[in-house]
């Protein structure tokens, strides 16, 4: 039985993973306890696979199954083929693709992560790594000792941090602008007033509500990031087209798990951070908590798939192999074209496969529940 498993995610997917953390006794389950170690990974905004296929297809002519990789740099989306670049899309152009929950979401850098990665504010072939808890300390300090990843201060580098902190300024003020759009329309965003909410509060707000309210609440006004954390807690509730649904026969009543676990009904930042963070740690604006900010890459040989820099394909793979992880939570490509599926690696060559990026959303917290 795997015990400790990396969860690698988008920032709504660490949020979820903490919220579940700090309530799994509350739901008397024990999958969040799973979760040893969280790699955040850098988000401006995601897109539906269904969605993402439709904007390289339908708009832009250009077949899934003919690119060899995608990248996002300097505001457009690239996909290239065997003979080079098929497509150059303007960010702009897939706006109207874009998730609707992830209109809501205001963390860029993945804030609650043991240590957030991305391709942004570092050389080409490198990533970008904040490392935020004193576990993502000893695991990177590890990978570099050991020779899994070669690492430079950020000062060392350019752009450095300021192109982070500019991108996780304008996602948040765009956030918070669509969050008044659609109070305005008497939607409530309330993930985004509960920051300072305790736990006792949580569960007082929860208590009696079901699929029914959390449908009400959250899927039905467009707020759900898919995180997963309501069908991981209730075995009657799937992911079916990127929206939570009950299994037919299930009337959803009287199970508050769901409600309760769901980080769009309520989101208490202060109690989850004043979990993982101790007192002291150094905070920037657009940067978060952080102990140290560093910009690295792989060795080849532990990154033979890599997207940029391949350091979080390293430092699992190192994880893995010195046995501080069991298993690697991360996604890889199914059946079609550039689809991400969930992905358990127990070793490092299962691992390899999982490497580079595939740029749509997937569901992954219910995969801990068969880990």
């Amino acid at each position: 039985m795997t015990d400790k498993i990396a969860l690698v995610g988008v920032p709504c997917d660490i949020e979820a993973i903490r919220k579940a953390q700090a309530l799994a006794r509350d739901i008397n389950q024990d999958w969040p306890n799973k979760v040893a170690l969280t790699i955040g990974l850098f988000c401006r905004e995601n897109w539906a696979y269904t969605c993402f296929r439709a904007l390289v297809q339908d708009d832009y002519g250009v077949k899934l199954g003919d690119v060899e990789k995608f990248d996002i740099k300097k505001g457009r989306i690239i996909a290239y083929g065997k003979e080079g670049v098929k497509a150059e899309i303007p960010l702009p152009d897939s706006k109207v693709y874009v998730r609707v929950g992830c209109q809501v979401c205001v963390d860029f850098s993945a804030l609650s992560a043991d240590i957030s990665v991305g391709a942004v504010g570092t050389p080409a072939d490198c990533s970008t790594i904040i490392v935020r808890t004193d576990k993502g300390m000893q695991l990177v300090e590890g990978a570099i000792r050991e020779g899994y990843i070669e690492a430079k201060p950020i000062e060392e580098v350019k752009p450095g941090t300021a192109i982070i902190k500019k991108i996780a300024k304008e996602k948040l003020e765009e956030s918070l602008a669509e969050a008044r759009e659609r109070e305005a329309s008497a939607i409530q965003v309330t993930h985004l007033k509960t920051a300072d909410m305790d736990l006792e509060a949580v569960k007082a707000g929860a208590r009696g509500k079901g699929f029914k309210e959390l449908s009400y609440d959250v899927i039905d006004p467009g707020l759900c990031s898919v995180c997963g954390n309501c069908a991981t807690a209730c075995p009657d509730i799937k992911i079916e087209n990127e929206r939570p649904t009950l299994k037919e026969g299930c009337t959803g009543e009287g199970c508050e798990a769901a409600y309760l676990l769901c980080p769009r009904a309520t989101l208490p930042l202060k109690v989850l951070e004043g979990s993982i963070f101790p007192n002291g740690t150094a905070h920037e604006e657009g940067i978060g908590r952080y102990i140290k900010i560093i910009s690295a890459k792989a060795r080849p040989e532990k990154a033979p798939r890599r997207q940029d820099g391949g350091a979080v394909t390293a430092l699992l793979a190192y994880a893995l192999d010195k046995g501080i992880i069991d298993g690697a939570l991360t996604v890889k490509a199914g059946e079609e074209p550039w689809k991400p599926v969930p992905k358990v690696s127990r070793r490092a060559e299962e691992l390899y496969e999982t490497g580079g990026t595939l740029y749509s959303h997937v569901t992954i917290i219910p995969a801990l529940r068969g880990a």
